[in-house]
């Protein structure tokens, strides 16, 4: 009986000991990235989420480029606003691929299609007279096309290198025009950047900068929360003003008494703009993608 109590104890020191090692086992660190269309549509989001080898996460950021809107050069009669016919050329590898001009071979070109008053950015394509529009004015539309990641990774890698341009088109010949950091709207394409101007802070909101910080730093503390399962709650917001988030922005202007802040697991998560519980969402799809490029890595091994 004492030779088996013993077995029993002996043989559960050996489990403990197999499942302590197995939960502290060690891969190699990981930097997973997930592109999307951001939910207000017309931007292209590139979440990166970087994990050790324990699965920790280690650094965690998300940009969100404007799309063509944010950036096409004015054409209207007066330069101060973008009328049907402006046209821009983005980098991508599914597009045009055996062209012969270079101008063309690689790229994508989208114009601002207006129909009936309502403006979309359709695919304009080359063809043996010239370019042509889409005959139906959503298909084959820039927001349509930017849920392929292969589309998405090179726009957002372009947006980054400023290579997207505006063109004009003479027949099949492209003339190319500014590129898009010359042109843009907002201050800077992505809308995180401390230099943006897009979504400013003011009276009643503290602004897409210090939302992004707020999103950001949750996440890193909580990322296998369930973001779907939000709610929101009246308190007062205290920010403290750092360039490095918003250069633009003076922190005394936000004199609202309460905001509605996103909560998550009964935590305050800091962030108020609609956004939040889709950029968190994909900030999580990236994590799980690093997770598993880990464990597909040491499988390979």
């Amino acid at each position: 009986m004492k030779k088996s109590i013993l077995l029993s104890m002996a043989l559960l020191l050996i489990c403990v000991s197999f499942a302590s090692a197995a939960g502290s086992k060690e891969y190699a660190p990981a930097t997973a990235t997930k592109y999307f269309v951001a939910h207000q549509g017309g931007y292209i989001g590139e979440a990166t989420v970087s994990v050790d080898g324990k699965g920790k996460v280690v650094a965690a950021s998300f940009a969100e480029w404007q799309g063509p809107g944010g950036w096409a050069e004015n054409n209207s009669p007066d330069g101060k606003s973008i009328v049907d016919g402006a046209i821009v050329r983005t980098p991508d590898p599914l597009a045009n691929a055996t062209h012969a001009d270079p101008a063309i071979k690689g790229y994508m070109f989208y114009i601002y299609n207006v129909q009936n008053g309502l403006g979309v950015w359709s695919q304009f394509t080359p063809g043996a007279a010239g370019f042509t529009r889409p005959t139906r004015q959503y298909e084959r539309d820039f927001e349509g096309l930017m849920g392929n990641p292969i589309r998405a990774a090179a726009y957002a890698k372009a947006a980054r290198d400023d290579t997207l341009v505006n063109v004009t088109i003479d027949g099949l010949k492209v003339i190319v025009g500014k590129s898009a950091s010359k042109t843009v709207h907002y201050g800077n394409m992505d809308k995180s950047n401390p230099s943006s101007v897009y979504m400013p802070l003011n009276a009643a909101s503290i602004g897409f900068r210090y939302n992004y910080k707020a999103t950001i730093d949750f996440f890193k503390a909580n990322p296998n929360a369930d973001y779907s399962a939000f709610k929101t709650q009246k308190v007062k917001v205290d920010l403290v003003e750092n360039k490095a988030i918003d250069a633009n922005a003076s922190v005394a202007a936000y004199t609202a008494a309460t905001d509605d802040v996103f909560v998550v697991a009964d935590a305050l998560t800091g962030a108020t703009y609609s956004d939040f519980p889709h950029y968190a969402l994909e900030l999580q799809a990236a994590y799980k993608m690093a997770l598993a490029d880990q464990r597909i890595a040491a499988a390979k091994k």
